[in-house]
């Protein structure tokens, strides 16, 4: 009865705060539509995580069922759809949506997949406010045609409804898939009979970014999860699972195996990266099929696979020249690359704080007991997961690009982010009490208190940085450059260097592997936790950590200063490289200060004696000496001169040890030169080697 008032209060407060978002414009408040959106997404989440709770009698009614209820599919479309005229109104497309979308408009209007006339006539006008050019890496051939690097499935499958609605047409195709899915995300838990567990997976997965940010936008990877969950799905009816063969028709088998041979060969040609899932999936059924059945899989997959990958590399090596496509071999290399360079990139994908999963949602933290769970109780279930998401993690980790390039947060692993969230199956499922069957009402034993208290916590933070990421959409889009949006305001506003305390894989640092060793050690201990007082405490270390995070900032010791953060003062300059650089990660990020400009940071001593380390490079505009003076406050700490012939190339100079003053600021200062064009230093890092 309680749940049920919490649905109705929450679907009608969101509402009414979805009327005044759009009414506030129309009687002069436009100020208030951030807020009312804010509160009506809050209450929308609210609401059909509150539904979704509701329905497990129902969910367990449908457990003999050859697939979930479809109000499970109805849940997270209603959602999606509701939020789209919002980010319609909110953000024009970015990353690759633009050309996405002109090659859907292409195929749309023009029935073609040439895009050359597209650019000439600036179609991308009828989709966004600017025209937009051709992308490099787009193929072109001899007579001028031009064809889109990104493929041409998952805009033939929008251009109908583009054609009917536009962009926003191209939206609820994206909607739609993302909450398909969702739905056979959740029939894939079928593998429990706990319907609570599967549902608590489901909701974390279709309600939680970044998978509600994708169902906002236009990126072929929402299209991969739903090919990839349903290649699975057949997989599971094909071995042993719900609607098994050995009880279906010869018919109805083989078109379980025709289904399954399609999702595998479209992969594929989505993205390329994709034929490792696709891979994966079919060596899961080969091991999972019976030796009498295995001959048949695999002259099966054979007859669809080998034609569709030479369909697939004729294509690209008649488009491109290359079998690869836009890629090469060497990006296959990947046992070439260190260890070192593979570990941050992992890293990066899940904890750094501008792209990685669980920066953006907590609660995916729970992955790591999760997968400790699944050892204990599902290994067959942990041993697939990873065979499905380790080789296509190591490969995104190996690459300059982990991050996904302009894009929200976990892009190249959002395709096994479904197989992921299985993982949080076993983690939530309540198991028989073997020592206690006799007492009544006491056979089934209820997930640790501290992993309930721990997955609360998380699931309101998590909950807080989805209403944040929609209602600012455009936060979600983050430079390569060790920054994220929020910490960014909040840095500006506060004058404290916040963001070194978080971990980044752009801008490595000791929080970078600090903080997820601390995080995931707290999160595998969490199950271990059943009295509820000790489980309250330890739940309450995410919060009590944000809570401190701008305490420490103001008291532990400057160790590091990067000069283009929000907490460093410039008096003029610009950040380098320019701001919308391609690869980023190439190159150091730096700030210029020209002649006549400085830079100015509060710094938080760790001792009395101070020796100062730059990484810098010369911006030399003509043949004269560059002097950049270090100063603690008013008292000067050291000079570095740089002769007209000296080398322009990135190195590291030092300040002699020096006495540093109580409640100086640093400032950093190039002298006015005497002539005209002005030189520079592009100063990477500042490091304060306390004494």
């Amino acid at each position: 009865m309680v749940r049920r008032g919490i649905d109705a209060w929450a679907l009608g407060a969101a509402v009414v705060l979805g009327a005044i978002t759009l009414a506030s414009p129309l009687v002069g408040v436009a100020a208030w539509q951030p807020a009312a959106m804010a509160g009506a997404v809050a209450a929308g989440l609210l609401y059909v995580t509150c539904r979704v709770l509701a329905l497990e009698p129902l969910l367990e009614r449908a457990a003999g069922a050859g697939r979930p209820p479809l109000v499970f599919l109805l849940l997270p479309f209603g959602l999606y759809l509701a939020l789209i005229p919002w980010s319609i109104h909110e953000r024009a497309p970015d990353g690759d949506e633009p050309w996405f979308l002109l090659t859907t408009h292409s195929i749309a209007y023009d029935f073609d997949l040439d895009v050359a006339n597209n650019y000439r006539n600036q179609d991308s006008l009828a989709f966004m406010p600017r025209a937009i050019e051709p992308q490099p890496g787009d193929p072109e051939t001899d007579d001028g045609t031009i064809r889109s690097r990104h493929g041409a499935v998952l805009q033939a499958v929008m251009a109908p409804a583009y054609r009917l609605g536009g962009r926003a047409g191209a939206m609820v195709v994206l909607a739609a898939l993302a909450a398909l899915g969702a739905w056979l995300l959740l029939d894939l838990t079928a593998f429990s009979q706990d319907a609570r567990a599967r549902l608590a997976a489901y909701a974390i997965f279709s309600f939680a970014a970044p998978f509600l940010i994708y169902s906002q936008q236009i990126w072929a990877e929402v299209a991969a999860v739903v090919l990839a969950v349903a290649a699975f799905r057949w997989i599971d009816r094909l071995t042993g699972g719900k609607e098994s063969p050995t009880t279906e028709t010869e018919g109805a088998e083989w078109r379980m195996w025709a289904l399954l041979a399609l999702s595998l060969a479209l992969l594929p040609a989505i993205k390329l990266r994709l034929a490792l899932i696709s891979v994966a999936l079919a060596l899961i059924l080969v091991l999972r099929l019976a030796p009498a059945r295995r001959r048949r899989g695999l002259l099966v997959l054979a007859a669809v696979g080998v034609p569709s990958a030479l369909l697939v590399l004729w294509s690209n090596r008649a488009v491109f020249g290359t079998v690869l496509g836009m890629h090469s071999w060497n990006e296959l290399e990947v046992y070439r690359e260190p260890a070192s360079k593979l570990a941050l990139g992992l890293n990066g994908l899940f904890f750094d704080l501008a792209y990685g999963l669980i920066a953006c949602a907590p609660i995916w933290l729970l992955l790591f007991p999760g997968a400790v769970a699944s050892f204990r109780r599902n290994r067959r279930l942990l041993f697939e997961v990873a065979l499905i998401a380790g080789p296509t993690l190591l490969l995104v980790a190996s690459r300059r690009e982990w991050y996904g390039g302009w894009s929200p947060p976990f892009r190249y692993g959002l395709v096994v982010l479904p197989f992921l969230a299985l993982l949080l199956v076993p983690l939530f499922e309540r198991r028989p009490d073997l020592g206690r069957q006799g007492a009544e009402g006491s056979a089934v034993r209820s997930p640790a208190a501290g992993i309930v208290a721990l997955a609360l916590v998380l699931a309101l933070l998590s909950g807080a940085l989805t209403v944040l990421f929609v209602v600012e959409p455009g936060w979600t889009y983050n430079l390569a450059d060790g920054r994220h949006h929020f910490l960014h305001h909040l840095e500006a506003r506060t004058g404290l260097d916040l963001a070194r305390l978080l971990p980044s894989a752009t801008r490595a640092r000791t929080a970078t592997w600090l903080l997820p060793v601390l995080a995931v050690a707290v999160a595998i201990l969490a199950p271990r936790v059943r009295r509820r007082s000790v489980a309250a405490a330890c739940a309450g270390l995410p919060l009590l950590f944000l809570a401190a995070l701008p305490v420490l900032a103001d008291s532990l010791p400057t160790r590091r200063l990067e000069i283009e953060s929000a907490a460093v003062h410039r008096t003029g300059g610009n950040q380098e490289p320019e701001r919308w650089t391609l690869d980023r990660t190439r190159y150091p990020e730096a700030w210029v200060l020209p002649e006549g400009s400085r830079a100015e940071a509060a710094v938080i001593p760790g001792g009395d004696r101070v020796e100062i380390a730059v990484v810098l490079r010369v911006i030399r505009n003509r043949a004269a000496p560059v002097t950049l003076v270090a100063r603690a406050g008013g008292q000067e700490l050291g000079r570095l001169t740089f002769a007209a012939g000296s080398d322009d190339d990135w190195q590291t100079r030092a300040v002699a040890p020096a006495p540093w003053p109580a409640g100086a600021q640093l400032v950093l200062e190039v002298p006015r030169g005497n002539a005209m064009p002005a030189n520079g230093l592009a100063i990477d890092r500042v490091d304060l080697r306390w004494q």
